[in-house]
């Protein structure tokens, strides 16, 4: 029996750390640094059939803001870097999780939005996990972005 009253304590923990990251709750602190503009993506060869499942891609609403889906920054991000404080922190498609923050619209079946908060654990060498560096993605156009607000949580 303690260990389900742990299990549920843990599940609870987990869904309110979730939902406070995913939503805003508490908004990283603005910083005077000019934001980091991550270079176009390289230009990618088709694989698999055309038969298979699409991405959505991100799209450039009538304002001119551009809207990606969760999956487009999620690709986008992976394998790059981002500076938080004094530390560059890698990051990893399999272990980052974003959010949509605001109104999404939907094209074609995907949901889009025009701002991200997302969260990347680290792994410091030594240690089994350290500080979750949790930052804001802006997308700037069909192929760029922009991270903003790193820091890592305490």
């Amino acid at each position: 029996m303690p260990a389900l009253h742990v299990t549920l304590a843990l599940l609870l923990w987990a869904g309110a750390l979730g939902g406070a990251a995913a939503c805003g709750g508490n908004p990283p602190p603005r910083t005077e640094r000019p934001p980091a503009q991550l270079p176009a993506a390289t230009p990618r060869a088709p694989s698999g059939d055309a038969s298979g499942p699409r991405r959505a891609r991100p799209d450039a609403d009538a304002a001119g803001s551009a809207a990606w889906t969760i999956a487009a920054v999620v690709e986008r991000l992976a394998g790059t870097r981002i500076h938080v404080g004094d530390r560059t922190v890698p990051i990893d498609a399999a272990t980052l999780t974003c959010g949509g923050e605001g109104r999404a619209r939907r094209r074609g079946g995907a949901l889009l939005w025009t701002r991200f908060r997302c969260v990347q654990p680290t792994f410091p060498a030594g240690a089994v996990a350290g500080p979750d560096a949790v930052f804001v993605v802006v997308p700037t156009g069909p192929r760029t972005l922009v991270v903003r607000g790193g820091r890592f949580a305490t």
